[in-house]
């Protein structure tokens, strides 16, 4: 099943190769429980949620943060990222002039600062 959200450039801070920050991609799924595993309810529900954050540029953030003593406030930030929503398979077919103008859209959000940092 293809990822219902993606990332195709992100950089995690540290993370260097020969001293040049390296380029990643990452992809998520929303999955259902395991006792509801291919119910056609938790499928409808999984893509009416992709929907619903298409329709509404909905995103979701990451943080990832290393656990180093009690203060979990001064745990050093290891990286954040985007992940954006994917178009359904049906709907790349159909418009990929639209899923290119929705991706340059979608980048410019991503310029700005998460609203964690300081």
């Amino acid at each position: 099943m293809k990822p219902q959200m993606g990332n195709s450039n992100l950089q995690i801070e540290g993370f260097m190769n020969n001293g040049q920050a390296v380029n990643m991609t990452a992809a998520g799924w929303i999955n259902e429980p395991k006792e509801m595993k291919g119910s056609p309810e938790a499928m409808a529900a999984i893509e009416q949620i992709q929907s619903l954050m298409l329709q509404h540029r909905l995103v979701v953030s990451f943080q990832v943060r290393a656990k180093q003593g009690d203060d979990p406030t001064q745990w050093p930030k290891i990286g954040s990222w985007t992940m954006f929503p994917n178009q359904r398979e049906q709907q790349q077919q159909q418009a990929p002039q639209q899923q290119q103008q929705a991706q340059q859209q979608w980048q410019q959000p991503q310029q700005q600062s998460a609203p964690w940092r300081s």
